[in-house]
């Protein structure tokens, strides 16, 4: 009986101990980051200590698990830190985990893919997530890393989606080279551009050819290196000069399958368009808008005109392997509807990427991608072939939905429809129905991928690399414009139809030392490398003229019909005065050693030589670079209190080149544009004497992390000289060329960057987290060249030129300007005022082109599944250039034009005008037409809210681990501080000197949506 009821007892009292711990058993979640990558972690093993109880996190890094609250969970990882963490009260736990490198934490990419510890670099490098590119995405992706980085300008095209950008580090170095930086994806530098067509003057008919970032899939980025220094990137030679960005996709980890799907909607409007007059009406045969005040006021024509765009950007990914094999496949697509009617675009993007091991120590990967894009209309600045031009400048009070419905009319005489509209001789001012219809631009793309690489682990701290990638881009785009288009210039109709396609074949191979000795690390690298690269391009074109015999000097047989076989006169031109096909090869041998003490003093050498086929013909085809740099980490030597994490001290100085064009020593003969396949001779001397441009560039800098990580700090100052600056200067009458080439010049810029960051979790449930960056260039002309006294005109738009000066600065901007006697009053002249002209001595200077300094402020708060996110940023100082502006006055459809007339007269500086002779003659009517570039020239300075985001995650929404995150998103909101009457970041193109000038480009977008994710 006794025994009985002890065993009572006991039952009793373990029965109660049993249901205590499971009324206090609770769900316990939360992420697991890397710290190094700051992404998610795939397969992570979550265990409760003592236990066999555990779970694996998933493709986003989340786990869900059930836990007491005297329980420890145990989160282990290959080649990562465990951490530990006692449950507690807590219902949600992150974790972020560390590599399990000694006592160096944060891993970043850095040049050939070599990875190193962040606190070990001797250079300004930066890591951004892939979040930062797909939460609020934008269809070319390196759009949304826009105020981000310090150091790091970016400038989309106004051409809409498809369009590519302006990426530029540190300021303008190169007058005749490119400024842009070097994409690399995984550690392999790629293929820029299928074609580098881009707008670059102000007439129109140009376009823009696209690059590389519109055609990466965002939702395919772990992470993101910014190298924004020549130190930095030396490694790559000379077409690393302006920095690199490296882009490194995800992969598969050892663990479960995993499943990833995302989708991204948003609705776009113009953020701002021009301020129009709608009282005075048409005049000038159906031109201008000088008429006669309306009885009623006229609509805003160019509402009717833009539609409500939208784009959808939806993504899949499947991971999943094990220690043995790992593959990652991903399928991407983007449907835009622009602002522009009819304006649509497409891109499908396919990504796999297949990893395993061969006897243990021999990794092997393979990837292939593809990339389709078809852009219908894509819009293009100028004033020809420009819906734009004809929307913005269509006479007030006229009939705008009869030209709409009805932008065509039959011609009795040619048989066929022509185009409807108030003045159809007009050559830049077209209904804007009848150039989308009648006129449609459309561009195909396809770019293919196929690369490998196999790594050897031949000892643990010894082993080799080889990789290699080959790339082929192909390019069809069709613009044919059916008869009467411009003004009737193209009587029965253009045919146009180019076709572009260029290859990429890069190959390296890798030899890779690392060893600890006691006190001392070494780290070695050495290898080779080459480049070969191909373009080629045909571009068919005929103007119908009139259908008469051969003989009689006619040359198309139907309007309309645009094939070959109806032209049998200029039917093609092969290269136009161009290389219609181009081979280059670039080889390189390279090594770079750090020596390491005592894990808080690094000396870092580089050295690289490079044989260019450019150079060929030249005393020497090769070229050498060395760079050096050294970091002292300052904490590990001094003991600074609790307070101080990291100091760090950091300087560098490199020698750059940057590669040089094709074929300038040894100049080819070319077909002859409007020539019937005649060959012409070079114009130009050749340049056997030609060096490479050179770029000297020393850094300094200062790291800190305080207050237990939570305060992050970084300033770096920089200098750079680029020398050996590339130039065409006219050559001797007596040679019988027009222009030969020199090496000259030396470019600064010189600058600082600086960026601080505050974490702060308040509880379990709210945390917050803010970054600021801003940066400072300052750029001079040190010299230029003897055979140019009047200084290079880089661009000029109508009067307004660029114009390069020794002791000036690259972007200097020199306009036309009103005439003004001895008491500064503006000349008079048959009631008009008088313009100046645009020779050397005659423009005035308005300004710099470029800002100075740029800023961006990101603020993210987490409140349980919470998540609000929004960026400031904002540039000041520079100039921009109006063209369009300009036109709306000279056409009498401005704002400004009506409130004048209203007044009765322009009072400039107490000089009477009348309206029309003022803004007729100050404005623009053409795009060749002279007119007061000063009256247009805006101030750049701006501040805006870049992005917004607000967010909430549904977890175990469809089962444990597999949630849903939805986020209502916005980009380009609005403006809290803007001179400029149109959006100051604007381009038309991303060739030098373009940036900055607004020549009737679409307008920047406002756009509002939903963010969806989902993984399982």
């Amino acid at each position: 009986m006794q025994k009985r009821f002890s065993l009572s007892v006991v039952t009793f009292l373990v029965g109660m101990f049993l249901t205590s711990l499971y009324a206090q058993a609770q769900i316990v979640q939360g992420t697991v980051t890397d710290k190094e990558m700051n992404e998610p972690l795939i397969g992570v093993n979550v265990l409760i200590k003592g236990t066999t109880t555990g779970t694996v996190t998933d493709f986003s890094g989340n786990y869900s698990i059930e836990a007491s609250p005297d329980d420890i969970l145990v989160f282990s990882y290959v080649s990562m830190k465990s951490v530990e963490e006692t449950v507690g009260n807590r219902k949600i736990i992150n974790v972020v985990m560390e590599s399990d490198a000694q006592s160096l934490g944060e891993v970043v990419v850095t040049a050939m893919g070599i990875k190193r510890q962040s606190e070990t670099l001797t250079y300004s490098a930066q890591t951004v997530g892939g979040k930062d590119v797909n939460d609020v995405k934008s269809v070319n992706m390196i759009n949304a890393l826009q105020g981000k980085s310090a150091g790091l300008q970016i400038t989309p095209n106004s051409t809409g989606a498809g369009g590519s950008s302006k990426i530029q580090f540190r300021g303008s170095k190169s007058i005749s080279g490119s400024n842009q930086p070097l994409i690399v994806v995984d550690g392999v530098p790629v293929m820029t551009t299928v074609s580098s067509d881009q707008v670059d003057s102000n007439w129109g008919g140009q376009r823009d050819g696209g690059d590389v970032m519109s055609t990466i899939n965002p939702d395919d980025i772990a992470s993101i290196t910014l190298l924004k220094g020549a130190s930095a990137a030396a490694l790559y030679g000379a077409v690393a000069a302006n920095g690199a960005i490296m882009i490194t996709t995800k992969s598969a980890q050892s663990g479960k399958v995993s499943v990833n799907v995302s989708s991204n909607t948003t609705m776009e409007t113009p953020m701002l368009l021009p301020e129009f007059q709608n009282n005075y009406g048409m005049s000038d045969s159906g031109t201008y808008s000088w008429g006669n005040k309306l009885d009623s006021p006229a609509p805003n024509y160019l509402k009717k005109f833009y539609r409500t765009g939208f784009t959808t950007n939806n993504s899949i990914s499947l991971a999943g392997g094990n220690e043995n094999i790992q593959s990652y496949f991903s399928y991407g697509n983007v449907y835009s509807q622009g602002i522009t009617p009819t304006n649509d675009y497409r891109s499908h993007n396919l990504s796999s990427k297949v990893g395993f091991n061969v006897l243990k120590n021999i990794h092997v990967d393979f990837n292939a991608k593809f990339v389709n894009q078809y852009i219908k209309n894509q819009a293009a600045a100028g004033y020809l072939f420009n819906p734009l031009t004809g929307a913005y400048l269509f006479p007030r009070g006229e009939d705008w939905d009869g030209y709409k419905e009805n932008f065509e009319v039959f011609d009795p005489e040619r048989g066929i429809n022509v185009q409807n509209w108030t003045n159809v001789k007009q050559e830049q001012f077209s209904n804007p129905y009848w150039v989308l219809n009648r006129q449609a631009s459309i561009v195909d793309r396809n770019r293919y991928e196929f690369g490998g690489s196999v790594k050897w682990d031949i000892t643990p701290d010894f082993n080799i690399q080889g990789r290699m990638r080959y790339e082929r881009g192909e390019e069809h785009w069709t613009n044919n414009l059916y008869a009467s288009s411009s003004g009737d210039k193209y009587t029965m109709g253009r045919f146009k139809d180019n076709r572009y396609f260029s290859d990429q074949l890069y190959g390296d191979v890798l030899l890779n030392y690392n060893h600890t000795f006691n006190d001392f690390m070494l780290s070695v690298t050495a290898g080779s490398s080459f480049t070969k690269s191909k373009t080629s391009h045909v571009d068919m074109l005929a103007e119908g003229e009139k259908f008469i015999s051969p003989e009689e000097g006619g040359n198309v047989y139907y309007p309309n019909i645009f094939a070959p076989n109806n032209y049998y006169k200029n039917l093609f031109v092969l290269g136009n005065e161009d290389f219609w096909n181009t081979e280059k090869r670039l080889n390189a041998v390279f090594a770079t050693a750090q020596v390491g003490w005592r894990d808080g003093l690094f000396l870092d050498l580089s050295a690289r030589n490079d044989w260019s086929s450019a150079l060929a013909y030249t005393e020497s085809c090769s070229f050498f670079y060395p760079s050096v740099g050294a970091s002292l980490l300052l904490d590990r030597f001094v003991d600074m209190g609790k307070n101080v994490n990291l100091l760090k001290l950091r300087g560098s100085y490199s020698i750059v080149g940057n590669d040089v064009p094709v074929y300038v020593t040894n100049l080819l003969y070319h077909f002859v544009k409007d020539g019937n396949g005649a060959i012409g001779a070079p114009e130009n001397a050749p340049f056997r004497t030609l060096k490479p441009e050179k770029t000297h560039s020393m850094e300094f800098g200062f790291e800190g992390t305080f207050f237990q990580n939570r305060l992050t700090m970084a300033i770096t100052y920089y200098k750079t000289n680029t020398k050996n600056q590339f130039f065409s200067v006219s050559a001797p009458y007596q040679s019988g060329l027009r222009n030969r080439y020199v090496n000259a010049g030396d470019v600064q810029n010189q600058g600082f960057e600086f960026t601080a960051g505050w974490y702060q979790q308040f509880n379990d449930n709210f945390s917050w987290s803010t970054d600021f960056n801003i940066s400072y260039n300052e750029n001079i002309i040190k010299e230029l060249v003897d055979e140019l006294p009047n200084g290079l005109t880089l661009t000029d738009f109508g009067g307004a030129k660029i114009i390069l000066k020794e002791g000036g600065q690259y972007g200097d901007l020199y306009v036309r300007h009103i005439m003004r006697d001895e008491n500064g009053k503006p000349i008079m002249n048959e009631g008009k005022p008088v313009i100046s002209g645009d020779g050397p001595n005659e423009l005035e200077y308005a300004g710099n082109m470029n800002s100075k300094v740029f800023a961006g402020w990101t603020n993210t708060f987490y409140y349980k599944d919470f998540s609000l996110s929004f960026l400031i940023d904002a540039r000041f100082g520079g100039k921009v250039l109006s063209m369009t502006e300009a036109t709306l006055d000279g056409w009498g459809v401005s704002k400004r034009t009506g409130d004048a007339r209203d007044a009765g007269k322009v009072v400039v500086d107490g000089v009477e005008f009348d309206p029309k002779a003022w803004y007729t003659t100050t404005g623009c009517s053409n795009f060749n037409t002279p007119y007061a570039n000063e009256n247009y020239v805006y101030d750049a300075t701006n501040v805006r809210l870049r992005e917004l985001s607000f967010g909430y995650t549904f977890r175990n929404l469809f089962g444990a681990g597999k949630n849903l995150t939805a986020a209502v998103i916005g980009r380009n909101l609005f403006f809290f501080y803007k001179d400029a009457p149109m959006d100051p970041d604007i381009s038309a193109g991303t060739g030098n000197g373009i940036q900055g000038v607004d020549m009737f480009g679409l307008p920047t977008s406002r756009s509002f949506g939903l963010n969806l994710k989902l993984n399982f």
